[in-house]
């Protein structure tokens, strides 16, 4: 009987259990990982078909705005929460794109988007330490998901990442792909860019990177929190040097190079806000108030627009001189100043109080305070628009009660200066109060509002709201005139910014334009926004807005404004509100309108005893600061005549009703003087000085005023002679 072989006898030595449980654990998962990650390769990236690519997300598009001058120097730049400020790849040093192959891609130059190596290596070493240590992502791929996929983990994000990555790859090339990358990146501390982090981090441009800087910043790209040099200093050199290392390795540096970037350990800057305000404060705020109220914080903050501005730096700087000369003290009352073109309404220059950083309120466009009587100006416009003549003559008794007036009936002049009988003209120069009573009651609150609101009050509907407002369909929060007899003597609150505009529209013959601060914006692609001022709209009739200025010029060369003569054509107004608690001038030549308040910030309170004043009116600080501003401004701009104004009583215009009444009857209200004093004066909206009046008492001027006025004024200047005053005309305190 033949017996089988016998099968030899299987060894089982603990070194061969070992290796056969190597290749099964191991070895096989390794297998199966490489023949997935191939197949992923080729299905979904090689043999794919192309896919279209989406539009950028907003945070790899943002990019900061900027602010310039008339000028074109650059006076602030809005960083929003994205700072990026995009740069070509030429602007880039080579040490800057070296760095970051170097450090995230090592085969970018070779690979089609996905790096099938760096995948199957990122898996071995995953597979190896048991967790996620080493990504496989290429610099294509790490653009991608910042800019278009996102950083959900999922599968499908991760094939739709590889799938738009191929796709770049195919139609840009490296170089494009490079830039990009390097312009969307996030480095930490808001900046997203090279550019943005050289100048979040070392206040320089990219194009200035030390070899250094370069491996610093680039190594903060894969964790910028992880490695900051701010809270992580050790690891934040660590990597430095690791990418210094790998920049060597890789032959982007030589030995001796890779040794002098390792001794050059980077200086940092501290972070910075996240927007920067070089310049003029007070203008910038309004730039941001205007844009934002156009086109959204959104698009001002991360849109990258080039913001073109009306600013003139030299009439700025003068309006600050002129008001920190005037009143240089802490304890000194404030004071705003708007000036702008009245031809275009381009805002040249403006000052919204003492220390914009510190108190982050802007006088000028958020400041509304009672205006007093540079308010007469409306009332004045409106009687001459219903018919009313400059001659026509009115009663103009210290005091008068007018039925219908509240919450009084009673109106006094300031000091209680009686009149007799004055025309409407003498009443504006003199700013009569009881005669624009008289003229207000005539012509209709409601009439006058109107008028205001033509020629530019309120104001354009960028302006803040008025603090603690909440808008509904009928309040809109932002300056409100109600129809009140009392408006036309300044009741109603106004801003700065608000006036110079209303009396722009005078200087500009009736023309109005409403005020802007821009000139010209374009966004990150080139295209114009807006370029050009406002429309111009016909507010008042062109021998209405003649007529009118006809008589404020009389204002400054006889009348309550006489400090604000200098020595060309001008017209304006003054305006002291009630117990002295604001003071106004706002005047204009045909080319320029400026509004000057002086009062106190925080609330009304009586300016008295300011630098030797025992009451400040419009006519005083308000003036001197308009003059020194406006003669500074104006120097290199020769005089300009106002349009001589034809006589209204032989027009036929369309706001009139017919060709005017001369006396004119006051049959509609009732009027009774006052001659008794009363046992407290009553409400008053203006005390403007001098009035000549035969019933006041004169008193001599503050000892040592002429001193200071001349300083002022210009040192040795003389100041414009004033009318012969009738008897017991008041002369007004002058500043010591």
């Amino acid at each position: 009987m033949a017996l089988s072989p016998r099968l030899p006898e299987i060894r089982r030595e603990p070194l061969d259990i070992a290796i056969a449980s190597g290749i099964v654990l191991i070895g096989i998962p390794v297998l199966l990982a490489g023949l997935v990650a191939a197949g992923f390769y080729m299905y979904f990236i090689k043999l794919s078909p192309p896919v279209s690519i989406p539009e950028p997300q907003l945070v790899s598009e943002a990019s900061s705005s900027h602010i310039y001058a008339a000028d074109g120097s650059l006076i602030a730049t809005l960083r929003g929460a994205h700072y990026r400020v995009p740069i070509s790849i030429r602007q880039m040093p080579q040490h800057v794109k070296d760095a970051a192959v170097a450090a995230e891609d090592a085969r970018f130059y070779q690979h089609s988007g996905v790096d099938a190596r760096a995948v199957l290596r990122a898996l071995r070493a995953d597979f190896i330490a048991g967790a996620a240590v080493q990504g496989g992502s290429t610099i294509t791929q790490q653009y991608v998901k910042n800019a278009y996929v996102g950083k959900e983990r999922t599968w499908m994000r991760k094939i739709k990442e590889a799938q738009i990555a191929s796709q770049l790859e195919r139609t840009n090339s490296k170089q494009k792909i490079l830039e990009r990358y390097l312009n969307t990146v996030y480095f930490g501390r808001g900046a997203y860019g090279i550019e943005a982090a050289a100048k979040v981090y070392f206040d320089k441009g990219a194009k200035d990177l030390t070899v250094s800087e370069a491996a610093q910043l680039v190594g903060l790209i894969p964790a910028p929190v992880r490695f900051s040099p701010n809270t992580q200093p050790s690891r934040a050199e660590d990597r430095r040097l690791d990418v210094i290392s790998r920049m060597e390795q890789q032959g982007f540096l030589s030995g001796g190079e890779a040794q002098q970037a390792r001794a050059e350990r980077p200086a940092f800057k501290e972070a910075k806000p996240s927007e920067e305000v070089f310049k003029y404060p007070w203008f910038v705020d309004a730039v941001k108030r205007y844009l934002f109220h156009k086109y959204g914080a959104t698009t001002v903050y991360n849109g990258g627009l080039e913001i073109h501005t009306s600013l003139d730096p030299r009439l700025q700087d003068l309006a600050e001189k002129a008001v920190k000369q005037a009143l240089p003290a802490p304890t000194d009352p404030y004071a705003s100043l708007v000036s702008l073109e009245s031809g275009t309404g381009y805002v040249k220059a403006m000052v919204g109080g003492r220390n914009f950083e510190e108190e982050k309120y802007n006088i000028a466009i958020q400041g509304r305070r009672q205006p007093g009587s540079s308010f007469k100006p409306f009332v004045l416009v409106s009687a001459l628009e219903s018919g009313m003549l400059p001659g026509n003559t009115f009663s103009g008794p210290s005091t008068i009660c007018i039925t219908g007036w509240r919450p009084k009936c009673q109106v006094n002049n300031f000091d209680r200066a009686g009149f007799g009988r004055i025309t409407l003209e003498q009443a504006t120069i003199n700013s009569v109060n009881t005669v624009f009573a008289q003229v207000v009651m005539r012509v209709g609150p409601k009439e006058v509002v109107a008028t205001a609101k033509r020629m530019g009050v309120p104001g354009p509907r960028w302006l803040p709201r008025i603090s603690g407002c909440r808008p509904t369909k009928e309040i809109t929060c932002g300056t409100r005139i109600d129809a009140v007899p009392a408006l036309a003597l300044g009741s109603e609150e106004v801003t700065p910014l608000e006036m110079a505009s209303a009396f722009g529209t005078l200087s500009a013959r009736g023309v109005y334009r409403e005020p802007k601060v821009v000139t010209k914006v374009v966004n990150s692609d080139g295209e114009v926004l807006e370029e050009g001022p406002a429309r111009g709209r016909r507010a008042l009739e062109v021998e209405i807005a003649d007529n009118a200025n006809a008589i404020m010029q009389k204002v400054i060369t006889s009348g309550t404004g006489t400090r604000a003569n200098i020595g060309r054509p001008v017209a304006g107004k003054t305006g002291t509100a009630q117990d002295f608690q604001n003071a106004w001038f706002v005047g204009y030549t045909p080319e320029v309108s400026t509004a000057v308040w002086v009062g106190f910030k925080e609330r009304n309170r009586p300016l008295t005893n300011i630098r030797g004043v025992g009451r400040v009116t419009g006519g005083s600080f308000p003036a001197i600061i308009w003059s020194n501003y406006m003669k500074a401004a104006l120097d290199s701009v020769p005089p300009s005549e106002f349009a001589e104004p034809l006589p209204l009583q032989k027009l036929e215009l369309p706001h009139r009703p017919g060709p005017g009444l001369a006396p004119f009857p006051l049959s509609t209200f009732e009027t009774k003087p006052l001659d008794e004093p009363l046992y407290s004066p009553p409400p008053t909206f203006d005390a403007d000085p001098p009035y000549p009046s035969p019933n006041a008492n004169p008193q001599p001027p503050a000892p040592g005023g002429t001193g200071l006025l001349q300083q002022l004024l210009g040192g040795k200047q003389t100041p414009p002679p004033s009318p012969t005053p009738s008897p017991g005309r008041e002369p007004e305190p002058s500043p010591p």
